[in-house]
């Protein structure tokens, strides 16, 4: 007896309910999205070719709707993940032996010189696997978060001046964004806040000493607090924040930034700092992540996230920074990694601005050769412009230096140095801190110690008006030669 034959009908409808079965499946994994943005994300992933982040679809992370979207199936799906060993992490990382590449922690550190084993990194990658699973859920505590706007730490008095000069900054560009500053303990009494009001009036405080706090933060009195950034984000009022550091001069209205379309599609921005991480580092195993040649490592001087979304995340990142062993500054240098490897941990893609950083600083006399790169202009994320000046070195420059340089050279804010390719990060390499000794400096004075400064070796010099037109003035109305009066006091 011949088979009966399955009349044809039937097999398309049977197609079809297989196709929209399965499209319904990824719908529900990705909160919404179309079937066809599904198929874009495998066909255009951005991620290291083999990684299990394209196999798995994680590209598509960062659009779950909300924080509670990511509970549940997307953090079984991570955790599911086959575990990495450094050895597999590193072998997308090739740069070749005579790579002019920056990396933050010299060759000689001992998780570089012997690679650390699976022994130590599995436990790990569980440890922060458990912390997530079981962390404070955002439905808990949704009810604390509202709005936009700026967060700061201050505190000690240098601190306290610089966040002076950024909130002139602010009242000059015409901003309306609200500022929290944070603080810990009587770092911060009602004459200091009085200060700050009374440059600009929507400022608000919190302590991060008080037990109303969400998350609570040590404080260290010999080592540098960078825990206490990560704890400030999670403690912020503000559903969608700017992190700002005091030494941060925005010279756009920050405003601008949470519409940029970088933003609204991935709800975060993350600046690039001038370091890559090297391939044997343990933070690549631990988040079972793949190393990046074209990724640096970030320079959260600023950063944007929203809560709301990436609740988990920034939770993440608090945990490698308060980690009480503080096993995670071996390798990751305080706070501003922890945001890049929790989001890796979390296969969420970041938003990053198109053009990488450039340098500002001063050269000595008109020679080329003594450039010394004392701040960081970290551009708008899409357009370009500049958009903060993040002065890191400037900090470290004495008065007498930062003297001799405005009366007889014009002003600190003078010359710049540009990668010429700014808008590929796998092409910028060359690219370094050296240390500068002023007395071999001619004009500079003799009894000042030496100073670091970020350099660009093979790129020449130029006139700082060419990015930004008569910032020096703008520097000097909004009070940024501060160290020169109280170096006088």
């Amino acid at each position: 007896m011949a088979p009966r034959r399955i009349p044809r009908v039937l097999i398309i409808v049977a197609a079809i309910a297989s196709v929209l079965m399965i499209a319904a499946l990824y719908r529900r994994d990705i909160s919404g999205e179309s079937w066809s943005r599904v198929v874009e994300g495998f066909t255009h992933s951005h991620n290291v070719e083999g990684d299990p982040e394209a196999v798995e679809g994680f590209d598509r992370a960062h659009r779950l709707p909300t924080a509670e979207s990511f509970r549940g199936r997307h953090f079984e799906k991570v955790v599911a993940l086959p575990g990495l060993s450094i050895s597999e992490t590193r072998k997308t990382c090739n740069w070749t032996a005579d790579a002019k590449v920056n990396f933050m922690f010299g060759a000689d550190v001992d998780w570089n010189v012997q690679e650390r084993p699976d022994s130590e990194i599995d436990p790990r990658r569980r440890q922060w696997q458990d912390f997530v699973r079981n962390s404070l859920a955002y439905k808990d505590v949704e009810s604390r978060f509202s709005g936009r706007g700026i967060v700061l730490l201050a505190g000690n008095g240098d601190t306290l001046m610089r966040t002076k000069v950024l909130l002139r900054a602010l009242r000059g560009l015409n901003s309306k964004v609200p500022v929290e500053v944070h603080y810990y303990g009587d770092e911060m009494d009602e004459a200091k806040k009085q200060q700050l009001t009374e440059i600009y009036p929507n400022t608000v405080f919190n302590d991060l000493a008080s037990t109303d706090n969400i998350m609570q933060a040590n404080f260290s009195t010999s080592l540098v607090n960078y825990q206490l950034k990560t704890a400030a984000i999670v403690n912020s009022r503000w559903a969608e924040i700017l992190l700002l550091d005091s030494d941060n001069i925005p010279v756009i209205d920050p405003a601008e930034l949470w519409d940029s379309p970088t933003y609204q599609e991935y709800r975060t921005v993350f600046w690039p700092d001038m370091a890559r991480t090297r391939p044997p580092n343990p933070a690549w195993a631990i988040t079972n992540t793949r190393c990046r040649m074209d990724e640096f490592e970030l320079e959260s001087g600023q950063l944007l996230v929203d809560k709301s979304r990436f609740w988990y995340h920034v939770q993440l990142a608090a945990f490698m920074n308060n980690d009480p062993d503080r096993y995670y500054d071996g390798f990751l240098l305080g706070d501003k990694d922890t945001f890049r490897f929790a989001w890796h941990a979390l296969k969420t893609r970041y938003g990053r601005p198109t053009r990488w950083l450039t340098s500002i600083g001063t050269v000595h006399q008109g020679n080329s050769n003594s450039y010394c790169g004392h701040s960081f202009a970290q551009h708008h994320p899409d357009d370009g412009r500049v958009a903060f000046l993040h002065g890191g070195l400037l900090k470290t420059m004495s008065p007498a230096v930062m003297r001799w340089h405005r009366e007889v050279q014009g002003g600190v804010f003078r010359y710049y140095k540009r990668a010429p390719n700014d808008r590929d990060p796998s092409a910028v390499n060359d690219i370094g801190i050296r240390w500068i000794q002023n007395e071999q400096i001619p004009g500079l004075p003799k009894d000042n110690p030496a100073q670091w400064c970020t350099d660009m070796p093979d790129i020449e010099a130029r006139d700082m008006d060419e990015v930004l037109p008569g910032f020096e003035r703008v520097f000097t109305e909004i009070g940024g030669y501060w160290p020169l009066e109280k170096g006088a006091e």
